[in-house]
């Protein structure tokens, strides 16, 4: 028989809703946590790569040794996964699918990036990558013909205000070689990394995030080392041992951990507030240029960054 008006107990005590209450923003501040440090992770790429540049490192090697240095990880998580979890049969197709967007992303991205670092700074050049979103706005609206608001509009003109804010403070940093060189690139490593994004989610469902970025990973080590042997015979054990600390430091600190939080983080708090939590990228780029590389921080450039990073925020913005 109903008793019309009368919840069970639980429903209403207060004790445990104030519980679940508690568990539920410790999840949320442990989600932005684990995203902050990623990000952080992954702004000190750029600082890394600068700092090996000044060991007479190619670019080639540089890559080379990242992705060796990083590749083991990546196996042995393949491996622990495919032990553990539910393995999808994939076809001939979309194995080539996936080690396409690998190499697009770990091997042509990287290289655009490492190479335009030799002409910007590491601010500007995390300034520039982190134009993305408005790329992947762009891509969206022409592949799949998303419709583009007018605030989405506004966004990206304000974004690409501060890009050239922050290209006008560069011009004032001393004697800046190809500093439209360096910009091109990397923009250039912005672009393909956003036909990345749009282009992996049915991979990313189907097979799962971490198996997704192990097999991407794996697939574009294979051109990295070709390349390199080409360039230099993979000749790459003559380095002073600081090339090496670094090469730890770059494959592990910003490449294999972040990848990995990234994922959790975003399971935790959802995409749209991952994309938010990652405007700490920049400015923790440029903190992180100002101390290990002695980068000048500017008015200018501060305007820049913030300008862009209000642009950036309104295209993540949901009402957007």
């Amino acid at each position: 028989m109903a008793s019309y008006g009368i919840l069970p107990r639980s429903t209403f005590d207060p004790h445990k809703n104030n519980c679940l209450l508690l568990t539920s923003r410790r999840s949320l501040l442990f989600g932005v946590l684990i995203l902050a440090v990623a990000n952080i992770c992954f702004s000190a790429k750029a600082v890394i790569i600068k700092l090996m540049y000044r060991y007479e490192v190619s670019t080639q090697s540089v890559i080379a040794l990242r992705m060796l240095f990083s590749l083991p990880v990546y196996v042995a998580v393949a491996w622990y996964l495919h032990r553990r979890t539910n393995n999808v049969q994939l076809t001939r197709n979309e194995w080539m699918a996936i080690s396409g967007l690998g190499i697009l992303s770990y091997y042509i991205s990287s290289m655009l990036d490492f190479w335009g670092l030799k002409y910007v700074t590491a601010g500007v050049e995390r300034l520039i990558l982190y134009t993305y979103p408005t790329i992947v706005l762009l891509l969206s609206a022409v592949l799949f013909k998303k419709t583009v608001t007018r605030v989405q509009y506004a966004a990206l003109l304000l974004t690409y205000a501060g890009v050239v804010l922050a290209f006008v403070a560069e011009k004032g940093l001393g004697d800046q070689r190809n500093l439209l060189l360096g910009g091109a690139l990397i923009f250039a490593c912005a672009i393909t990394y956003s036909f990345y994004v749009v282009y992996t989610g049915e991979y990313v469902h189907k097979v799962g995030s971490a198996k997704f970025t192990c097999y991407a990973v794996m697939a574009a080590t294979v051109p990295a080392l070709i390349q390199s042997y080409l360039h230099d015979g993979m000749d790459l054990f003559h380095f002073p041992r600081q090339v090496y600390i670094l090469s730890g430091w770059i494959s592990i600190v910003s490449t294999v951990l972040p990848t990995f939080l990234v994922v959790e983080g975003i399971r935790i708090v959802g995409a749209n507030n991952s994309g938010i939590i990652g405007l700490i990228g920049p400015v923790a780029t440029i903190v992180l240029g100002y101390v290990f590389l002695g980068e000048p921080i500017t008015p200018l450039q501060v305007l820049g960054t913030g300008v862009v990073l209000v642009g950036v925020l309104k295209v993540l913005s949901p009402e957007s």
